[in-house]
């Protein structure tokens, strides 16, 4: 699987680089929060943890979590952003 990927968990997004990112990210949960992990490629697929396909977060709802995550990272004048797809979201989050 090839890398950046978006992990969306508990209503967050975490970016990820390179596999060893996904284990430290990964790194004491337990099988069921494992199992609540989405994948997003930034070819708009969305899979489980083992590659499995699964359902893809609404537009409005990747926003809300894009917009969450640049919040917290301090960016602003995020009020005008209102629907992205994952590619938009891949380049808002600046992955390459």
């Amino acid at each position: 699987m090839p890398y950046p990927k978006i992990i969306i968990y508990n209503e967050e997004i975490e970016v990820v680089e390179r596999p060893t990112e996904v284990d430290d990210f990964l790194y004491g949960m337990n099988k069921n929060e494992l199992l609540q992990i989405r994948v997003l490629e930034r070819n708009g697929n969305y899979h489980t943890l083992d590659g499995t396909p699964c359902q893809a977060l609404s537009r409005e709802k990747l926003t809300q979590y894009v917009k969450q995550y640049l919040a917290n990272e301090g960016h602003c004048c995020l009020t005008k952003i209102t629907s992205l797809t994952a590619s938009q979201a891949f380049d808002l989050l600046g992955i390459k």
